[in-house]
């Protein structure tokens, strides 16, 4: 029952219920008159038969007193004038009857009237009084007198009838008036009940409930619109975070498998595409060909012309390979000046080999940068699966051999291996093979780049104030010669060794900087942060105990990290990040713009300083919208309260355009390279460091 109650709108709860409580008050109502009717009818005839017993009682009382029978008869007769009398006896001390009066010949009377009976009784047949006879004060008999109730039960009957039809009326007018006032309640609510369905249903958080009906429904309907209001609120910024998240989505998609420069596929997908080229080479009985591109020329175009030019020339050489090639074919740039090609449906030898051929020849053609004309030429190595290859790794290995014995042949050719041939280890294999001995053999040194405060007027050179330094890690190999990060770094990532290289810069680093600062106490230091350093609570630690270990004051070192690490906003990574700011280490997101950023998640994480990447700076050209993404940095920086560094600045005109924006501090070519350890004490204006290797 109470589920059915629960199940009915509250309209109708009202108008049942109100409905009952009329019924229940005009029940009571009818009872109440029927109740006062009984007693008013009940009083009535006692009233009534008690002055017709005394007039009777006063008139016989001088028969009752001289006995006659006949004339007490009479006296009773007169009763007839009363139709509810049903009988009447007259009684003489004794308790002999001496008159009587019954209308009726029938004695089925309710009563049986008696000499020794008293007062008032009162049955559902019919009511009987005993009256004492008085003469001159006293009792000389006894008058017993019944009525009939027929008359009075038909006024109840009456009255009961009356007070049905009444209360049947009354009911009747007031089932339009409870729906009325159910419906004046329970109106209002009743929409907002369908706009919360609606809302529930559509997900349409901008509805809103109309006031009106009762002070507390408006009190409803207003507490509603106010959760609405949050509600949209919170809808609209789920939305926009689920943008920010799907954009994060295409950029990490374009980090994981685009290279930035070139737009053309990166070594992550080269290791998956090669993996299911084999893969599928081996399952349907099929050959697939790697061939490896190394640019020849390319270091000194990129020295001589610049980083854009050299970034320019990149694009080209992109584009070149592309459109020499079939759409199915894939093109990848594997990092710095190399290039891979992978033909992955069922390539021979002589197909490889015109590749192969075609490409030195595209590769070759001038390349017209800007208003200069550079060239490069391709050394090009080849290899076939299954032929001359038995898995991937050998496929790898056997095309990079071969592309080394193209470049050791004199450049500007291609080479095919062939399974038997005795080949040389690749420069690649040269790099993996001796990076773990390289730390301990001292191969290693450190070069420093001063990070300055731009002068107000660009000047360059030692104009500039020097604020610190950022540290380089360098080797030189004792037979590839001078080996760049570019190409030794994504090794050191991939085989775990760029952790103890890591320790060792910063070690080394603080060794300089706690020397360097006794001449320049404010002096202090950037240092690059590894994702597999922060990926290491161990690692970690390790950092902040060369710091303790070094005396340095908070602030004194920088962290420089890779703004692609700051996708990851687990505690885990926020509970690293703030233990190194506790620790004394100050955290600058390097090459900033360049990759995922929010400000919700930068101002999540304990940043010190945005470094402006030398790609936004190259583009300060004084046009309208020239310098909108360096200004906008630097009103992000300013908004976060936190050091705007500008990197790559290369002309005063850069500088000028930085300094006018807000930007104070920079480092680039305009002020100084990076130079070695007793460059950077010269040009501060110390003494090299004592014993400490240069």
């Amino acid at each position: 029952m109470r589920a059915r109650a629960r199940n009915r709108s509250i309209q109708r709860q009202i108008t049942s219920l109100g409905m009952v409580l009329t019924g229940l008050v005009l029940t009571v109502f009818a009872l109440g008159m029927v109740a006062h009717e009984i007693a008013n009818r009940r009083q009535t005839l006692e009233t009534s038969m008690t002055t017709e017993a005394e007039i009777i009682g006063a008139n016989s009382a001088a028969a009752v007193t001289f006995g006659n029978e006949t004339e007490a008869n009479e006296i009773l007769a007169s009763l007839a004038a009363s139709p509810d009398v049903l009988q009447a006896r007259i009684f003489v001390p004794g308790g002999r009857v001496l008159g009587a009066y019954s209308p009726r010949t029938t004695s089925a009377d309710c009563h049986r009237l008696s000499p020794a009976g008293r007062g008032w009784e009162l049955r559902w047949c019919g009511a009987v009084l005993y009256r004492p006879i008085l003469l001159h004060g006293e009792t000389v008999g006894t008058l017993a007198m019944e009525v009939g109730l027929a008359s009075t039960y038909r006024a109840l009957a009456g009255t009961l009838a009356f007070s049905v039809l009444a209360a049947a009326l009354a009911f009747g007018l007031s089932i339009p008036l409870w729906r009325r006032v159910a419906a004046r309640v329970a109106g209002p609510l009743t929409r907002l009940v369908d706009i919360t369905e609606r809302v529930s249903r559509e997900q349409d958080f901008r509805l809103r409930a109309p006031a009106g009906g009762s002070r507390e429904v408006d009190a409803l309907a207003r507490g509603f619109n106010q959760m609405m209001a949050q509600l949209q609120q919170r809808d609209e910024r789920l939305n926009h975070e689920l943008s920010q998240r799907r954009q994060a989505e295409v950029r990490l998609n374009d980090l994981a498998y685009f290279d930035n420069v070139t737009g053309l596929h990166n070594r992550h997908y080269f290791r998956e595409r090669i993996d299911a080229a084999v893969g599928r080479a081996a399952r349907d009985g099929g050959s697939c060909a790697l061939i490896y591109i190394d640019l020849d020329g390319f270091k000194q175009v990129n020295d001589s012309l610049g980083h854009d030019r050299g970034d320019e020339m990149l694009r080209e050489v992109g584009r070149r390979l592309t459109e020499t090639l079939r759409r199915s074919d894939g093109v990848c740039r594997l990092g710095g000046d190399e290039f891979a090609v992978i033909i992955d449906d069922n390539g021979h030898a002589a197909q490889v080999e015109a590749v192969a051929a075609k490409l030195v020849e595209v590769v070759a053609a001038p390349y017209r940068l800007g208003d200069r004309t550079a060239y490069v030429s391709a050394s090009i190595g080849a290899c076939l699966y299954p032929d001359d290859a038995d898995d991937r790794d050998s496929l790898m290995r056997h095309a990079d051999g071969a592309m080394y014995r193209a470049k050791q042949g004199g450049k500007n050719a291609y080479c095919l291996h062939h399974a038997g041939g005795d080949e040389p280890p690749s420069r690649h294999q040269q790099i993996e093979q001796t990076l773990r001995s390289a730390l301990d053999a001292g191969q290693f040194h450190l070069a420093f780049q001063p990070q300055v405060a731009i002068p107000p007027d660009g000047a360059a050179g030692q104009r500039a104030t020097v604020l610190g330094f950022e540290a380089l890690l360098r080797w030189q190999h004792p037979t590839l010669g001078p080996v760049g990060p570019a190409e030794f770094i994504p090794i050191a990532e991939a085989n775990g060794m760029i952790v103890p290289l890591g320790e060792w810069v910063l070690s080394e680093s603080c060794k300089r900087l706690v020397l360097w600062r006794k001449a320049r106490p404010a002096l202090r230091l950037s240092v690059n942060l590894s994702a597999r350093q922060l990926a290491s609570v161990d690692a970690v630690e390790r950092l902040c105990q060369v710091l303790r270990s070094s005396g340095l004051p908070p602030g004194a070192v920088e962290l420089e990290l890779t703004e692609t690490l700051l996708v990851d906003r687990s505690d885990t990574m926020l509970a690293r990040l703030h233990h190194l700011r506790q620790a004394g280490f100050g955290l600058a997101i390097d090459d900033f713009g360049t990759g995922y950023s929010s400000l919700a998640y930068l101002d999540s994480f304990p940043i010190t300083t945005l470094k402006i990447d030398r790609a936004f700076v190259r583009n300060l050209s004084g046009a309208a919208h020239g310098d909108a993404i360096a200004r906008a940095i630097v009103a992000i920086g300013d908004a976060l309260e936190v050091e705007v560094i500008a990197e790559g600045i290369e002309t005063p005109a850069q500088a000028a355009a930085l300094r006018a924006m807000g930007c104070r501090l920079g480092q680039g070519y305009l002020f100084a390279p990076p130079m070695s350890e007793a460059e950077a004490a010269r040009w501060i204006g110390v003494e090299a460091t004592a014993g400490l290797p240069v």
